[in-house]
């Protein structure tokens, strides 16, 4: 019968043995340690009979390799692996926790990182923004194009060359390491880790990743600066000092009196002014256009005579002959109102004619915050407030709303304006001399 093993000796006396594996080939030669072919013959059947063999026989390590390993490792460079059994195997490693990530080769995990993010948050190739749309959820493109702009400069850099699948939780803590990020202000660093996990979470439901690498990302305090707002007092000021700019203040001065967002002064048209109100329909966004509001719904805030005869002079100067789908605010273009930029430029410099120390802590929501802290003084029922500003951020508090008669609330709120802002406007309105002419056609636009 054939020994299980080859054995011969080397130049310098000492012999080695090839053990015979069960697939026919032999492992690789290793040292028995001993001159004399006897022991040397003990020492081989003894890693038979055991089924070991020695890493290194006179090393300070007396490692054992296990014969059926070897065996293994062989037929691992030896078999044909179909897919299936290539993913068996890889899962059964990281049931034990022995592989925390792998690539196949020609599969969606192997796909470059940035060209899957840059599609991602590509707001008309993205599948994620599709299947928002589909389940009537709101996603806006300059929300897109803000989160991919944060990719491009922040995580790119830090990934760049891998594949989706390569990327680990490891991979998303790097950016609290960044000396560059750490200096940002907690709402724009929770921006920077939404703008990877929230398609990385995408990629491991849709199968894209086995790694889940967006759980247990702890963001930071979202408490936000304290912005910086005006008194009344000052808002007087600012509206009786000599504007640069006719368009910038009456664009202000209407925040001032309603509370509208920028987005939904630069899409006002003609056609929203009524005889006593406003009607909030739209939103322009830099990179959608004209859009719905904020919570897609729309709604209406009272104003005086005064505002709105200044906002119908302001729309029949629009030069581009839309009649009332022109925009109030227009711009060069007639399918794009005025940059609303150059409003908050504007009130900047009024702000410096009266002496403010720092008019640059003062942007154009300002405005807002103020209307919703003096409106708040007088009206204890936040259910009215909220019929004039659009806020709908708890879920109690809409469900009341609901119930609440539109026009009371008008009603209530429209006392309230002319309590605390239409003096202003009145003052500021004699002391500019501002010249209002009612055209002829205003009631039927009405």
């Amino acid at each position: 019968m054939a020994k299980p093993y080859l054995i011969y000796k080397t130049s310098n006396g000492v012999y080695y043995a090839e053990l015979l594996l069960p697939d026919g080939t032999h492992a690789n030669k290793k040292s028995t340690g001993s001159r004399n072919r006897a022991e040397a013959e003990k020492i081989v059947m003894g890693w038979v009979v055991n089924g070991n063999i020695p890493v290194r026989i006179n090393g300070k390590a007396n490692n054992k390799t296990n014969v059926d390993k070897i065996t293994f490792f062989n037929n691992l460079r030896n078999y044909d692996f179909t897919s299936e059994d290539v993913l068996k195997i890889v899962h059964t490693l990281q049931d034990r926790n022995l592989l925390q990530s792998y690539v196949l080769p020609n599969t969606p995990q192997s796909q470059s990182i940035e060209k899957y993010l840059e599609d991602f948050w590509n707001y008309d190739k993205s599948p994620y923004v599709r299947e928002k749309k589909l389940r009537g959820q709101s996603i806006h493109r300059d929300y897109c194009v803000a989160l991919l702009t944060r990719l491009r400069t922040y995580w790119f850099p830090l990934l760049e060359g891998k594949s989706v699948g390569e990327i680990t939780r490891d991979d998303i803590y790097q950016i609290f390491t960044d000396e560059s990020v750490s200096k940002l202000a907690p709402k724009t660093i929770n921006s920077i880790v939404s703008a990877i996990t929230i398609p990385m979470k995408w990629a491991y439901f849709h199968g894209l990743t086995n790694n889940n690498c967006y759980d247990g990302i702890l963001k930071c305090s979202a408490k936000s600066k304290k912005r910086e707002v005006l008194t009344l007092e000052q808002a007087m000021s600012v509206f009786c000092t000599e504007w640069e700019n006719d368009t910038a203040r009456l664009a202000n001065m209407l925040a001032f009196y309603t509370g509208m967002r920028q987005g939904e002064i630069a899409a006002l048209r003609m056609e929203d002014i009524g005889t006593d109100r406003i009607y909030i329909r739209h939103s322009w966004s830099k990179y959608e256009g004209l859009k719905e509001t904020k919570t897609n719904e729309c709604r209406e805030i009272k104003i005086p005579p005064q505002l709105r005869d200044m906002l119908l002079v302001q729309a029949n100067m629009n030069p581009h002959g839309e009649g009332i789908k022109g925009f109030v605010f227009y711009g060069l273009n007639p399918e794009h109102p005025t940059d609303p930029k150059n409003w908050l430029k504007y009130l900047h410099r009024a702000l410096k004619n009266i002496g403010y120390s720092n008019p640059k802590e003062i942007c154009f929501h300002s405005w807002r915050h103020l209307w919703c802290s003096r409106v708040c003084d007088l009206i204890s029922d936040k259910r009215v407030v909220m019929t004039g500003s659009g806020h709908k951020t708890e879920f109690m508090l809409d469900h009341y709303a609901e119930h609440l008669e539109t026009e009371h609330a008008l009603e209530t709120l429209e006392k309230a304006q002319e309590q605390i802002f239409l003096p202003i406007l009145k003052q500021a309105e004699s002391v500019n001399d501002v010249d209002v002419q009612i055209i002829e056609s205003s009631e039927e636009i009405a």
